[in-house]
């Protein structure tokens, strides 16, 4: 499903060494009949503290991102989804007070020329900076590929099997606990899952000076981490971008499986010792048998 975005606005914005808020900041998205009602006014908060970190962060794309992005059919909504999940690591909401319109609701709901709809959220936002990362505590991380062309997942089981595998290597300057997240926006845009560790692969205590990679050796016989397009009956386009977040921590820090895009950012900003890299890539729907 692609999502087209407003023109954010604010009233009123101010600075502190404390906080930082932001008063009256409104976000609107357009959608589809595809979409229900329900699930656009979601979109439309999430998308609506997507930019009030922005606001505060600014716009933060690699040139190596960038180069990325002009890869994809959709070059300003890869820079959008990579910008957006750059700042989660960095700024913290604080407080969030939904703001309601004049007919009591806190969803407003208009008509297109187009026929398409459109729905507008607005709030007010207490946002934090979290403490700047030690720059001595630090990791590199590569990935085997940032482009893959891949079979959808409504494809039978052969086709899928013939899709890429994504390896990592790691190398870190201290010994750490390494932990990756993976985000699909395209498939869940409020939802961040823990790849690794997992049930297969549970030793993640990385020792420095050494190439480490995932899967590791101990578990390589037991999983892979296949890369799949989405299922071509419920995403229309033709390439997508997914993300992945790689956490080191000092401390065994004992994450869930799943966070939703605010509790994950929370929890982030909550320990004290942390070194975070991402990476993306692009997913070309594949054709061929």
């Amino acid at each position: 499903m692609k999502l087209s975005t407003s023109l954010i606005f604010f009233l009123f914005f101010s600075v502190s060494t404390q906080a930082i808020t932001i008063n009256g900041l409104t976000e609107s998205v357009v959608f589809g009949m595809e979409t229900s009602g329900t699930e656009a006014c979601i979109l439309a908060e999430i998308k609506l503290m997507e930019k009030a970190r922005r606001e505060v962060e600014g716009e933060s794309i690699t040139s190596e991102s960038l180069k990325l992005c002009k890869s994809s059919e959709n070059e300003v909504q890869c820079q959008y989804f990579t910008n957006t999940f750059s700042s989660i690591a960095s700024i913290q909401i604080v407080k969030y007070e939904p703001l309601k319109f004049p007919n009591g609701k806190e969803c407003e709901y208009s008509t297109l020329e187009d026929d398409n709809l459109q729905v507008t959220r607005k709030g007010n936002f207490e946002l934090k900076k979290t403490p700047k990362q030690d720059d001595n505590f630090d990791f590199r991380v590569t990935i085997n590929k940032n482009q893959f062309f891949s079979h959808p997942l409504n494809s039978s089981k052969k086709l899928l099997k013939m899709n890429d595998t994504i390896n990592m290597n790691i190398e870190t300057m201290e010994d750490m606990y390494i932990s990756v997240f993976q985000w699909l926006p395209f498939e869940n845009i409020n939802s961040i899952n823990k790849i690794f560790p997992n049930n297969f692969d549970q030793d993640n205590y990385f020792q420095s000076q050494i190439t480490h990679t995932i899967p590791t050796n101990k578990a390589f016989e037991k999983y892979d981490l296949r890369i799949h397009f989405p299922d071509e009956e419920k995403i229309f386009e033709n390439d997508i971008q997914e993300f992945l977040m790689f956490i080191g921590t000092k401390e065994d820090i004992n994450f869930f499986d799943n966070y939703n895009y605010a509790d994950f950012g929370e929890k982030l900003a909550s320990i004290k010792k942390l070194k975070q890299h991402q990476k993306s890539y692009i997913v070309h729907k594949r054709r061929d048998n």
